[in-house]
């Protein structure tokens, strides 16, 4: 009695096999026991061996990246090197600024402390000290010709010395705010001789 599904039961889905031609010969195929073109289990493939590393940087180097050294530039605080050019713009603006408060005190602070270490707040600091200066002195020449003027003009010359005081003080005013300014801006300003005399360097 057989069974229905299996092809060897019936006459029709039974081939016997036919004889395997010797090697050499069309239609040669290895037989079953022998491996195809695949390597063997015991050989290992086209990667690299387990043994070795593959292509990266081994364990013990580091990688690409820059090694740890000593920091860069800008990245070591000294204390003592040289101050920015910011540091210097300020001091030198406030050499005017301050002038307009304690007169030819606060440049002549600026000026001794900043004389050897900037040559840029140097030359305001002079600058604005001389301009205090040369304002004294010519409100000295202002009040004499003022009272030898009154004098002779029968009080007229008051009002010359009072004129006179005005335009002496507006002109100072507006050219300690212009040096201020240029000074913050980085800018080697230079103030008029007639009310600014060169005295200090």
């Amino acid at each position: 009695m057989t069974t229905p599904g299996n092809p060897q039961d019936s006459p029709q889905g039974y081939t016997q096999p036919g004889p395997i031609p010797p090697p050499g010969q069309p239609g040669y195929a290895p037989p079953p026991s022998q491996p195809g073109y695949a390597p063997p289990p015991s050989q290992p493939g086209y990667g690299p061996p387990p043994s070795q590393p593959g292509y990266g940087p081994p364990p013990s180097q580091p990688g690409y990246g820059p090694p740890a050294g000593p920091p860069g530039y800008g990245q070591q605080d000294d204390p003592q090197g040289p101050r920015g050019a910011s540091d210097d713009q300020t001091w030198a603006m406030l050499s005017y600024i301050l002038a307009l408060f304690a007169s030819i005190i606060a440049p002549l602070v600026i000026y001794l402390v900043k004389m050897n270490q900037s040559r840029y707040v140097r030359f305001h600091a002079a600058q604005a000290l001389n301009l205090g200066i040369t304002a004294f002195i010519e409100s000295i020449a202002i009040l004499i010709a003022g009272i030898l003027l009154a004098v002779a003009t029968h009080g007229l010359g008051i009002l010359l010395m009072v004129l006179a005081f005005l335009a002496l003080g507006i002109a100072h005013l507006v050219y300690l705010i212009l040096g201020a300014v240029r000074a913050n801006q980085g800018q080697l300003f230079r103030i008029p001789t007639i009310i600014c005399f060169r005295m200090v360097r």
